[in-house]
């Protein structure tokens, strides 16, 4: 009977949700460059000071100049009892996505936390992110930013959507994502997809990856103190103009206008290597979901949390989301009617935060233009 087969179903849920956070491993991995006087101590010493230690940290260095290797090899002397950490070092320079995904693909944890070398980890992190994660491929947190020097910081304290729509003009900083070991099965390789490689961060795959799957899940709480500085990787100045108010609004509609002609078709390329990305994460997730199916139904017990059939892209975000960059990657009126047709259907889901209308509605139809405005650094851009 259906009745009797939903309650099977459930309770068989609440036993893996409990497995999972009984039993579940967690992997720290770290990617360093020349991190020994750039405050590596610090976040090294927050990993080390965690509620819930993780089974292993994995730091890949990538040719370091200085003594980060020195200052690794004294740290995994002396990690906490339990923990295992491992410390790589490239023969040559990889660069931050071949250096993060390689470094991921060393652990044998069930789930993995991203970790850059200058940040500040809350004491209970992996904690809180272990028991929010759930079924998910991935959990979030929050995170804020500090600085010891003149560089701007902005935090925006409301709570983020976070979703395949809204991913695909933002990002989640890797700091903040704990994932599944298998979502790194679904991301197709830099020979498989190289355009997004040559585009974009591991970061924002993780995340599209992730939300393609409708499998992404918000922890809203600070659980990172980033630290900004000029020197940083990742670091980029506020832009005035992006600040939230009527008067910027009203003059990113006017950029837009004028230079529509000129952004939109270095607008087409950058979501047509995300489309081809999204494509790609389709076809492996089906191929992951026919393999965990199979060795779920061969199994002689019950289900547990290391024998789920993981989640494929068969879901309406997905479809909807590849629809909507067809658009973005599309030309002419159609195309264009297409896209403001998509804006205002997810208004309340694709910007920062949740839009009340009218405001919400106001800003989708503007929202053709003002991303003009934000895409303006393509032109021109060339990628290797």
């Amino acid at each position: 009977m259906l009745w009797h087969t939903a309650i099977r179903n459930t309770l068989a849920n609440i036993i893996i949700l409990y497995e999972m956070k009984q039993t579940q491993t967690v992997a720290v991995v770290m990617c360093t460059y020349n991190g020994a006087s750039r405050h590596l101590a610090e976040q090294l010493d927050s990993l080390f000071a965690q509620t819930q230690p993780p089974k292993e940290i994995i730091v890949q260095d990538d040719c370091s100049t200085d003594n980060t290797m020195e200052m690794l090899a004294d740290y995994a002397r002396r990690a906490p009892d339990g923990v295992q950490m491992r410390v790589y070092q490239n023969a040559q320079q990889q660069g931050i996505n071949r250096n993060f995904f390689s470094a991921m693909r060393r652990a044998t944890a069930d789930l993995i936390a991203v970790c850059d070398q200058d940040d500040i980890w809350l004491p209970t992190k992996l904690e809180e992110q272990c028991a929010a994660i759930g079924q998910n491929m991935m959990c979030v947190c929050r995170s804020v930013p500090f600085t010891e020097t003149d560089a701007e910081v902005r935090y925006d304290s409301r709570r983020p959507n976070c979703n395949l729509i809204r991913l695909f003009y933002a990002s989640m900083m890797g700091h903040c994502q704990m994932l599944r070991r298998e979502l790194l099965d679904v991301i197709p390789t830099e020979t498989e997809c190289p355009e997004i490689y040559r585009r974009t961060c591991y970061d924002v795959m993780t995340a599209t990856a992730a939300a393609a799957l409708d499998s992404i899940v918000l922890l809203d709480k600070v659980l990172v103190r980033q630290r900004r500085y000029a020197e940083a990787a990742t670091y980029v100045g506020v832009d005035a103009h992006r600040v939230r108010s009527a008067d910027n609004a009203a003059y990113m509609v006017w950029y837009g206008v004028r230079n529509y002609s000129m952004v939109k078709p270095w607008m087409n390329a950058h979501f047509a290597a995300r489309r081809d990305f999204l494509l790609w994460v389709e076809r492996k997730s089906k191929t992951a979901f026919s393999v965990s199916e199979a060795v779920l139904r061969d199994s002689e017990h019950s289900p547990s949390s290391k024998d789920t059939v993981l989640p494929t892209t068969d879901n309406a975000i997905f479809h909807d989301g590849l629809r909507l960059l067809g658009y973005e990657t599309g030309k002419g009126l159609p195309a264009f009617l297409g896209l403001l047709r998509m804006y205002v259907r997810y208004r309340h889901r694709i910007f920062y935060t949740h839009e009340t209308d009218p405001v919400a509605f106001l800003r989708a139809v503007l929202h053709p233009f003002m991303q003009i405005y934000n895409y303006r650094y393509l032109v021109g851009k060339t990628y290797r």
